[in-house]
């Protein structure tokens, strides 16, 4: 698709290696220009256990973390233990089911621990922002 009056609509520049967790992933955090710019998502499939954001953090803007099957033919098979911490006081919410959370902005989170994976979890992580940051 070169040359056509709605190419800057589309990217593929999305598709990138994360040192951070050592994988592909499709992410927009590059590309705070894209679109209306109001916009971040990374978007992984987790396979093993690993612990993301090892202290507490927050944001100015709101944040939603979704964890989904990753099985295309029954999206309730989910089969993991993730851990959510919020609050300054840590409170800890687990996962054992398709869920999405929602984390308002200044609303301190982490870590994020992905304690057992015996099927693969889909995690999008998405902001409301175009430029993704701690504060």
């Amino acid at each position: 698709m070169t040359g056509t009056k709605y190419d800057n609509l589309f990217t593929n520049d999305c598709v990138v290696r994360s040192e951070v967790i050592g994988m592909s992933m499709i992410t927009t955090r590059k590309m705070e220009g894209f679109g209306e710019g109001n916009f971040s998502m990374d978007c992984f499939y987790v396979t093993y256990s690993k612990v993301f954001g090892e202290a507490p953090h927050r944001h100015s803007f709101a944040q939603y973390m979704c964890f989904l099957s990753a099985n295309p033919v029954d999206t309730g098979d989910f089969d993991a233990e993730v851990e959510v911490h919020l609050g300054d006081e840590g409170e800890k919410h687990v996962i054992t089911s398709p869920i999405l959370a929602y984390i308002p902005a200044g609303l301190s989170h982490g870590p994020l621990i992905f304690a057992r994976i015996g099927k693969p979890v889909l995690f999008l992580d998405i902001a409301t922002v175009g430029k993704y940051s701690r504060l």
